[in-house]
């Protein structure tokens, strides 16, 4: 199970959801860009974490088309 999101995490998330660019959020936040660019490696690292045990290949994905008769 995931750890809970620490403050600074939830608070760059929120704004990443809104589609902003890291150097807008750490304008906006008033904070310096590296921590940031941190929170969001550590958002990204979460998600792929929590994918991993489910990941599949593209093949399970994306079956191949049946054969052309």
């Amino acid at each position: 199970m995931a750890r809970p999101l620490t403050q600074d995490e939830q608070i760059v998330l929120r704004h990443l959801i809104s589609g902003e660019s890291s150097e807008d959020i750490a304008a906006t936040l008033d904070w310096p860009l590296q921590v940031v660019r941190n929170c969001t490696h550590t958002l990204i690292t979460l998600v792929l974490d929590e994918l991993e045990p489910n990941r599949r290949t593209p093949i399970e994905y994306f079956p191949a088309p049946p054969p052309v008769a």
